[in-house]
Parts: structure tokens; C-alpha cells; sequence
């Protein structure tokens, strides 16, 4: 029964008791065979220097005794091995000095060959063996096979590993190479060739006989760590074929890569297969990769179901993407011999081959695949709709079959989920990617290229959607960002037709529209920062012909316009912006083929009749329909919207469109009576709304008299009064229009009217802060300064009823209230003074018709 007070905590503190104490005995054991290794080291090397042969052998020979341990883990074993290895380099110096032992280099090696176990005996071997060849009294050839077979003799599998590792080192520069000393009469390269490969078979069986020592799965899983750990003493056999000076493509295809990959093929081992494969990727040259596709792509649906081969070939596929980037010239080679038509072959020939391969492997591949496309046929979309079409097959997306030839079942009609939506049913359930591993390998596949061809032209691809599908909404809205990224990287007039807009709009849906019956789930910051893009993008739609451009503004309306009232806030103040740029240009064009003269009402008249009319006419439509949906939306930028309406009117008022200018000019000020009641917005929008209204000469004297009359009547009825004494000059710009434009209103009598009403509330401020009420006389005297300086605006422009008399008295006035004031005036209050007195200053120097009119003026 269950043993009471041993909980998961307890297990598990227990069991890291058990690791701690199996790393004590570890470090014991190796510390009491290192220290006879280093006992038996100081008696071998105190027989060296003494010459005694027999004693070198027999100490030597104990000292390699403790490689026999069978008790220490690989990593241990190691530390072990590279002590005894340090030492036998004592023993090897010996062996070559034949004066001081006094045998032949051959009675030496037969000699050794006495010794008790076998161990010792073949280390012993491959040391005299290496003397052997080095002094050339022996083929290299013939002692490295003599020594590779009768490395055979162990067994065990970490004791051969190592005793092979032995020999691979200790020979590596002893083979008969091409133009090595040993080539000749001890080989060619052929023989070392082989040599290393025999090496290699041999530590690759021992490698994979670990997997297989019986147990339970914690056995298992520490044999599979313990391999691991030993992996790269067999894939070092491989780097030594590398470095042959002798290794060409013919020997590498001929035989090298062959009898590679039958042993990979016949281990049928989850660990080697991948990890073999892969390190004969990584260290043989690309060119013999390019000619060896075949060869290696047959051999990787032979492998183990269980295996991950799509990563091993994603392996391959990179590294020769990569080599086309750093090295151009090799482009040539991938082309020649059909590389991606090799290579897409084999990727659906794994997929086929196990079925059971999941999602991850298959996008791993594919995006591999489509790296190799754009970095070494960055001319061939037609090759990335390839890649496209493959994953979307491998993963079951829907849209597959005869149906991708059909139009009917074209990206224009695939949209679902805010995205896209698939064609008929096929074999098997789509592989939906929802982890966030998958998300984002799926998320680099589609965002690849977008990055090296054109977004429009990418969009079109067939099946671009098809794999888009297999998108979650959450990860869908992701890639829908990165599309409309994308095509703001791009330069002007990356989408130039509607039907680009359309497809545009049709993949990035789930932004720019509500889906019925789902509920939102986005956090707001990520929903503001999706929404400002999509309101950049629009700025991105350019085309250099106006009627297209008109044509793509009423296809993002259309789309915008079903974004909720969440959206449209964002989204169409940027098509109202994009709108009136495009109204301006025409208007311009209209303007310069006129003769009607520079400016002003004829002038806008002569372009509402001109061929320039019609167009500019649906500009303002257009504008009116998206102004007021923005000011009608529940979740709406009032200030916004009204701002909006004031610029079109200005448009429509040079356009020579009245009606239409006072419409707009009548919904801002709707917008400002029924929305806007903040007093500090009502200020701003007052100055908005006569700015826009002061510009505008198209008027008739009625409807102008009827805009003036609310203008003015609102500043008076503003809640503070600094802030009517500031509306109320401003209003004084609405009877004296711009300087030289044919229309302009020239009602000197009403501009001073406006100011001495403005001067008039600001002597009320000064009389209530006199009495202890409002802000204080500094409040009183910055808007004095503040009516004197609108003063001298109409004053300069020659205002009758604006004389210098009038602006005498405003100084004595500002200067009586600055001498008076006990505390001493703000800074700001006496900067501006002084910039005032110092423009009164320099237009009295300037000369001319200013000058005179300045000259009665005292200071």
C-alpha cells in the first residue's frame, strides 16, 4: 500500500539525492583511477629515462589497464582518456628513438603485441604503428589496415570508441594523401579513403550498440544523453575525409558519400541517421552537395518513420541558400542542374513517405525551401507559388487538387475568418497551426517573400491564401501586420489599381472589419497599434492617374466602412486627408490651364465649369460621405471630424463650389454646437473655424454674412472671458480678408468693431481683477498686449478706422499697467511686450510707406 508522509516534494528531493550521490562516486572513481594512471605514468617515464624497454611496456601497459573501467560515464571516461593520451606521447617519443630501446621499428610491433589484454595490447599497437609509418619501414596503407581490423578486437562500446578515436588521431596525418610524404609506396587516396571509412563504420556500429543495453526508460534516456555526448568522436571521421588534399567530386560521389549513406541507411537508428546526415551537410562543400542531390535525396525516404528528416534536409536547404548569398557564382550550378525541382521532389517525397510527420517538421521544410527559392531564384514567383502550393498540400490545406487550376477557386474567392477561406474537401482534416512554435514558423514561410518580391504580386499567388488558412484568428492577425508593413516599406504606388486594393484589403480583413458573432479579443494597445497601421496604409495606395486614385480611395472606403465604430476613427481621417491631396492636385491643374487670372472667386468659378469640375464635384462628395461617417460614428473624434469638414470646405470654396462650402461649414458648426463643450476645445475650434472661414472668397454676401454672424456670436458666448477677448480679435479677421485675392471682404468698419469689443472684455478683466475677482492683473495685461498686436496686423495693412492714435493709447495703457503692477510682471509677459516694442521699433527704421505710417507712433 502507499507508504504515508512521502509526497512529490519528497520523491523528488530524494531523487536529486540519488544524482548527487551517483555524481559523488563518479568523481571518486575517477580520481582513484587517474591517480594510478598517474602512479603508473611516473614508473613508465622512470623506465624511459632508463632506457628499460621491458619496464616501459609492463607500467605502460597497466597504466592503459585503466582505460578498462567500465564504471565511469562517457564525460568521465573522457577526462580518463585525454590523461593517458597525454602520457602515451612519452611512450611514442621513446618508440622513435631506436638507439635507446635498440629494436627495429617491426620487432617493436610485434613485440607489443604480447601484452595480457587486449586494451592495452591495441593501444599499444596504434602507438607503435604511428612510429612504424613514420619512419617509412612500413607501408601506411598496409599498417593502417593491419590496425583498423585489429581494432576490432574490442567491443565494448565506449572502450572501442575511444581506442578508434585513438587511432584517428594518432593517424590523421599519417594517411597517404595527395602530395603527403606517405603517398607512393604507402598508398594513395584511395587507401586512406578507405581507411577512414572503415574507422568510421566501425565507431558508428559501436556508437549505435549503446542504444540497445536493455533497461528501463530511465536507462534509456541516460544512454541516449550518454550518446549524445558522444556523437562527435564519430562524425570527426568525417571532417578527416574533408581535409583530404586528395578529395574530389568524383571520389566524394563516386564512393565517399555512397558507403555514407548505406551506413546511415543500414544503422536504422534514431539518434545517428539525422545527426550523420546532418555532419556530412555541414562539412562537405557545397559543390559537391549541388551534383550529389540525387544521390542524397534518395537516401531520405529510406530512413526510420520515427526520424525528423524534414529538419535534416531544412539543414541542407539553408546551408545552400546561404552559399548563394555569399557566393553568386554558384547560383550558376543550382540552376544547371535543376536543384529546386530535385529538392521540392524530395520534400514531397518525405512527406508521403511518413505520414505520421508532424506539423512542425513539415513547415521547418517547406521554409527552408522557400529560403532556398528567394535567395537563389529571386526572379521566379512562379517558383514560391511551388513552395506554396507543397506546404499547403503536406499540411491538408484546403483549396488542393484539380480545384487550383479552376478560377473559380482563385485567391479573390477565398476569404474566411477575417482572412481566407478554402475550396473543397480534402483527404484529410486541415493541420490548423494554433502553438506559437508553429504560428511562427508558419508566420516566416508567408512572411519570406514579402520581403524579396512584390507584395501585390505575392498576394496573387494562389496559394498564398491556401496556407494563410491554416492560421488561427490570433496568429492570422499577425500575419495580416506584417503584410501591411510590408507594403508601407514599400515604395509610392506599390498598390496602384483596385484591384490591387482589393486583394490587399481581402488578406489583411481581419483589421480593417468586425466578424460576425465573435467577440473581440484583442488588448486595446495592440488594437490601437494595428489600427495606426492601417492608417498608414492608406497613404501607401498611390497612383499618378487621378481617376485611379479616386477609384482606390472608394475601395478602401468600402472595406473601412464595415470596421465598426471602433475603427473608423482611425481609418478614415487618413481617406479624408488622402482625398482632399488628391482634390488639391486637380485643383492646381485646373488652376494652371485657367485664364481666368491668379486667384480668388473668378478663379473658382472658372474651375467649377472647367473640364477639372465633375472630378473635383465626386472628390467632395466623396469627402462629405466620409467626414460624416467619422462624425456620426458612437466612438468619434468630434474636433476631428470638424476640422475635417473646415478643410473641405476650403476645398470646395476654391473649387468654386459654394453650396457645397457652406454645407461643410454648416456640419463643423453643428459639430461644434452639439459635441464639442470643453472651453478650451471650443477655443481651438473657434480659431479653426476662422481661419478656414477667412480663407474662403467664394462666398455669396448672404451665406458669408449668415457664417460670420454664428462665428461671432459663438466667441461672445465662450465661458471665460480671456478666452472671448481672444476669440473676439480673431473674429476681426472675417471682414478683412487675405492680401490681393479677387473677393476678398473689406469691412474696415466691423474689423474695428471686433477689436474694440476684444478691448472692451479685456478692460472687464482688468476691472475684476481690480476687484480681487479672476486671475489677477497679469491675466489683463497679456491680453491687452494681446489686442494691440491685432492691431498692428491691420494697422500694417492699411485698415481705415486703425490709426496710430489708436495704438498710442494702447501702449500708454500697457505701459501704465506695467509700471503699476506691485509684484513685478511674469517673464512670458515681458518677452512678449518686448518683441512687440522691438517689431514697433523696426518697422519705424524700416522706411517707405511702413515706415511713414510708423512714425507717429511714440515709444
Amino acid at each position: 500500500g502507499p507508504r504515508w508522509g512521502v509526497g512529490p516534494d519528497r520523491v523528488t528531493a530524494r531523487m536529486a539525492t540519488i544524482n548527487m550521490s551517483a555524481q559523488d562516486e563518479q568523481d571518486k572513481w575517477l580520481a582513484d583511477a587517474s591517480s594510478l594512471v598517474k602512479q603508473y605514468a611516473f614508473y613508465m617515464k622512470r623506465a624511459l629515462d632508463d632506457n628499460n624497454l621491458r619496464e616501459a611496456l609492463k607500467q605502460g601497459s597497466l597504466m592503459l589497464g585503466e582505460l578498462r573501467t567500465i564504471a565511469l560515464s562517457p564525460q568521465k571516461y573522457y577526462e580518463l582518456y585525454m590523461q593517458v593520451w597525454n602520457e602515451l606521447r612519452h611512450l611514442e617519443a621513446f618508440f622513435g628513438e631506436e638507439a635507446r630501446h635498440g629494436k627495429s621499428n617491426l620487432e617493436l610491433y610485434e613485440l607489443v603485441q604480447h601484452a595480457g589484454n587486449i586494451l592495452p595490447r591495441l593501444y599499444l599497437l596504434i602507438t607503435v604503428g604511428v612510429v612504424y609509418i613514420k619512419s617509412k619501414d612500413g607501408a601506411a596503407k598496409d599498417v593502417l589496415k593491419d590496425l583498423v581490423e585489429m581494432a576490432k578486437g574490442v567491443q565494448q562500446p565506449i572502450h572501442g570508441l575511444f581506442l578508434r578515436t585513438y587511432l584517428s588521431q594518432a593517424s590523421k596525418t599519417l594517411l597517404p594523401d595527395t602530395g603527403s610524404e606517405y603517398e607512393g609506396n604507402g598508398g594513395n587516396v584511395n587507401d586512406a579513403v578507405e581507411f577512414v571509412l572503415q574507422n568510421f563504420t566501425e565507431m558508428n556500429k559501436l556508437w549505435v550498440r549503446m542504444q540497445h543495453g536493455g533497461g528501463n526508460n530511465l536507462h534509456r534516456e541516460r544512454r541516449e544523453k550518454e550518446r549524445r555526448e558522444l556523437r562527435d568522436l564519430v562524425g570527426k571521421n568525417l571532417l578527416v575525409l574533408t581535409q583530404l588534399e586528395g578529395m574530389t567530386l568524383e571520389l566524394y560521389k563516386g564512393i565517399v558519400l555512397p558507403k555514407v549513406l548505406e551506413q546511415v541507411i543500414n544503422c536504422k537508428d534514431d539518434i545517428a541517421q539525422p545527426y550523420l546526415l546532418d555532419a556530412l551537410i555541414q562539412v562537405f562543400p557545397d559543390e559537391f552537395h549541388v551534383q550529389t542531390l540525387d544521390a542524397f535525396l534518395e537516401a531520405c525516404p529510406l530512413l526510420k518513420p520515427t526520424v525528423k528528416i524534414g529538419n535534416v534536409l531544412a539543414s541542407l536547404m539553408e546551408r545552400l541558400a546561404s552559399s548563394a548569398q555569399d557566393n553568386p557564382e554558384i547560383v550558376a550550378q543550382f540552376v544547371a542542374v535543376d536543384a529546386f525541382g530535385k529538392l521540392s521532389a524530395g520534400c514531397k517525397s518525405i512527406v508521403a513517405s511518413q505520414p505520421s510527420m508532424d506539423a512542425h517538421d513539415r513547415l521547418q521544410m517547406h521554409a527552408a525551401l522557400m529560403g532556398f527559392v528567394t535567395a537563389v531564384h529571386s526572379d521566379r514567383l512562379d517558383y514560391v507559388d511551388d513552395v506554396l502550393g507543397a506546404c499547403a498540400d503536406a499540411l491538408n490545406a484546403p483549396g488542393g487538387g484539380d480545384e487550383k487550376d479552376s478560377k473559380e477557386n482563385s485567391s479573390d474567392e477565398r476569404v474566411d475568418r477575417g482572412g481566407i477561406e478554402g475550396g473543397a474537401e480534402d483527404a484529410g482534416p486541415p493541420m490548423i497551426v494554433s502553438d506559437q512554435k508553429g504560428a511562427r514558423q508558419l508566420h516566416a514561410l508567408l512572411a519570406v517573400p514579402l520581403d524579396t518580391y512584390d507584395v501585390v504580386s505575392v498576394l496573387g499567388l494562389s496559394n498564398y491564401p491556401r496556407v494563410m488558412s491554416l492560421l488561427q484568428p490570433a496568429n492570422l492577425r499577425r500575419m495580416a501586420m506584417t503584410i501591411v508593413k510590408s507594403v508601407i516599406r514599400e515604395p509610392e504606388g506599390a498598390v496602384s489599381d483596385a484591384t490591387q486594393a482589393e486583394t490587399l484589403f481581402r488578406f489583411i480583413s481581419i483589421l480593417i472589419k468586425d466578424r460576425e458573432g465573435v467577440a473581440e479579443e484583442v488588448d486595446e494597445e495592440d488594437f490601437e497599434e494595428e489600427q495606426n497601421a492601417v492608417a498608414r496604409l492608406v497613404h501607401a495606395l498611390q497612383s499618378g492617374d487621378s481617376d485611379t486614385q479616386y477609384r482606390l480611395l472608394v475601395a478602401s472606403r468600402k472595406h473601412f466602412g464595415q470596421g465598426g465604430p471602433r475603427r473608423l476613427k482611425h481609418t478614415l481621417p487618413p481617406l479624408a486627408h488622402e482625398a482632399m491631396r488628391l482634390g488639391r492636385s486637380l485643383l492646381a491643374r485646373a488652376r494652371a490651364d485657367s485664364e481666368a487670372g491668379d486667384s480668388g472667386a473668378v478663379l473658382a468659378a472658372a474651375v467649377a465649369t472647367g473640364p477639372m469640375g465633375p472630378a473635383l464635384k465626386k472628390i467632395l462628395q466623396f469627402l462629405h460621405q466620409t467626414i460624416s461617417a467619422l462624425a456620426a460614428a458612437p466612438v468619434s473624434r468630434h474636433e476631428q471630424a470638424m476640422r475635417l469638414f473646415l478643410e473641405a470646405a476650403q476645398l470646395a470654396d476654391a473649387s468654386g463650389m459654394e453650396p457645397v462650402a457652406y454645407e461643410f461649414f454648416e456640419r463643423a458648426m453643428t459639430i461644434y454646437e452639439d459635441e464639442i463643450s470643453d472651453s478650451a476645445a471650443q477655443r481651438s475650434a473657434l480659431s479653426c473655424v476662422v481661419g478656414a472661414l477667412h480663407s474662403c472668397v467664394g462666398f455669396t454676401a448672404e451665406s458669408r454674412e449668415s457664417l460670420v454672424h454664428k462665428t461671432t456670436a459663438y466667441s461672445a458666448r465662450l465661458l471665460k472671458k480671456p478666452d472671448q477677448v481672444r476669440a473676439v480679435a480673431d473674429c476681426a479677421h472675417l471682414f478683412w480678408g487675405p492680401d490681393g485675392v479677387d473677393g476678398a471682404a473689406r469691412d474696415a468698419t466691423s474689423t474695428v468693431t471686433c477689436l474694440k469689443k476684444a478691448l472692451k472684455i479685456a478692460g472687464g478683466v482688468q476691472q475684476a481683477s481690480l476687484g480681487g475677482v479672476g486671475g489677477g492683473g497679469g491675466d489683463a495685461l497679456r491680453l491687452f498686449i494681446e489686442v494691440m498686436n491685432k492691431y498692428l496686423y491691420f494697422f500694417e495693412r492699411g485698415c481705415p478706422g486703425v490709426d496710430a492714435s489708436i495704438l498710442q493709447g494702447l501702449l500708454e495703457i500697457i505701459n501704465g499697467e506695467l509700471a503699476g503692477e506691485e509684484h513685478g510682471v511674469a517673464p512670458d509677459i515681458q518677452a512678449y511686450y518686448g518683441a512687440t516694442v522691438r517689431h514697433i521699433k523696426h518697422q519705424k527704421l524700416k522706411g517707405g510707406e511702413i515706415g511713414a505710417r510708423y512714425q507717429d507712433i511714440s515709444l
